[in-house]
């Protein structure tokens, strides 16, 4: 079962009512400013829709996004996923140039499909697998990628990092914590 965002907890933030060109670090701090001023408490999905953007240069990227970014990697609140949209060939390929940078991944709603940008290969299968069951532990990855469990541990939390995956903590049947993991519904 896929994570199925309530959209009464759904913000959607345009990025291209600054500009469809945008440009400069400056701009990227006053939109991050301005993004960070409308996601309200207990945001359940926020969608940052790059529609009307024609293209944004790497500085810009690197000061609002990647910086949004880095900042939700380190804390516990903030919206439980993100995800990007509306992008073109050059938008893509700046987010993917200021997230390699800095090993940092976004969650593309493509289509009717969710991806990637930025990430490797390996973190790729992952969410793809994740995508593919829905709610999962860290136990049911490492046996199907047959990879150790530290290892899928390791791979999950970059992907909650990113808000790609959502974590819950459950009691394991043994006693002691497990947590579940779940994928966003496209």
């Amino acid at each position: 079962m896929q994570v199925k965002p309530d959209p009464a907890t759904t913000v959607t933030y345009d990025v291209g009512q600054h500009r469809a060109f945008l440009s400069t670090r400056e701009r990227g701090r006053k939109v991050l400013h301005d993004l960070e001023d409308h996601i309200p408490p207990g945001t359940s999905l926020l969608v940052i829709n790059f529609a009307d953007v024609e293209a944004m240069t790497v500085s810009f990227t690197d000061e609002f996004l990647r910086k949004y970014y880095s900042t939700l990697a380190t804390q516990d609140d903030g919206p439980t996923s993100v995800l990007v949209t509306g992008l073109n060939n050059d938008t893509r390929e700046t987010i993917v140039i200021a997230f390699e940078r800095r090993e940092l991944l976004a969650q593309e709603r493509l289509g009717d499909d969710l991806v990637l940008l930025a990430a490797s290969d390996v973190l790729s299968d992952t969410f793809k697998l994740a995508r593919m069951l829905g709610t999962f532990t860290a136990t049911t990855v490492a046996e199907q990628l047959g990879i150790s469990a530290p290892n899928a541990n390791n791979r999950l939390k970059r992907l909650v990092a990113a808000r790609a995956l959502v974590r819950r903590r459950g009691v394991a049947e043994r006693g002691g914590k497990e947590f579940t993991y779940s994928a966003l519904e496209a």
